[in-house]
């Protein structure tokens, strides 16, 4: 079945960051009317499915002007074309995808423990480098969101609740093309996550798109892989 509850984020961003475990994330706090809320962002690989991601900077949002009318805070979308919702395969931007494969890089997992035995330091630091540098931007995009007092990140994914209100929004990564066994049950059409910070002052939009190597790029109408 399609990820819970997808939904589009919109708020004023104050802090955030780096929370290990089983996957690391970095989670930014933002204010909005029902807030405060965690926004969860995948930084590192995991599992075995190494992380693509993409900063495209003076993006145009494929609606950005119903965008920019949401009000603050969390809004559910419909998973379907004609909407807000996102599709890394399906949704066009004056006439072009939105985002593809090829403009993405792979993010290389942390080499850890004996990897690290016979590198140099400048091996080392270099590995600390390339595998932070997801979360190296996503930090400086949040601190010039911070800079700009009418700057807004809109964040798509699945919203969670706990205690019965909605806590925050999850799953800001492309939610379709999983191999069978592997996350398939999240596949699903119009219901990829995403960033997409407004910063009025420079009178510009950034994207960030997250998606692994495990999924798929083409997919039928049930967002599995074909």
């Amino acid at each position: 079945m399609p990820i819970a509850s997808y939904s589009v984020l919109a708020g004023d961003p104050t802090g955030g960051k780096v929370v290990g475990g089983a996957s690391t994330h970095y989670q930014i706090t933002m204010q909005a009317p029902g807030g405060p809320f965690t926004v969860a962002v995948n930084i590192q690989s995991v599992d075995g499915s190494e992380v693509l991601y993409a900063i495209v900077e003076n993006f145009t949002p494929p609606d950005w002007a119903d965008l920019k009318a949401l009000p603050m805070g969390m809004t559910p979308l419909q998973s379907q074309p004609g909407g807000l919702a996102l599709d890394f395969v399906r949704s066009q931007v004056n006439g072009k995808p939105m985002i593809t494969k090829d403009q993405m890089t792979l993010l290389p997992k942390p080499l850890k423990g004996k990897a690290l035995e016979g590198l140099s330091a400048h091996d080392k630091m270099m590995n600390d480098v390339r595998s932070k540098a997801l979360q190296n931007a996503v930090i400086t995009l949040l601190n010039m969101t911070i800079a700009d007092k009418d700057g807004v990140i809109y964040a798509f994914g699945s919203a969670y609740s706990d205690g019965g209100r909605v806590d925050g929004i999850h799953d800001i990564h492309m939610n379709q093309g999983n191999p069978i066994g592997n996350h398939s049950g999240d596949n699903g059409i119009w219901q990829d996550g995403a960033l997409f910070i407004n910063l009025p002052s420079q009178s510009k939009w950034t994207a960030v798109f997250i998606a692994f190597q495990t999924e798929s790029w083409n997919t039928d109408g049930s967002g599995n892989p074909v």
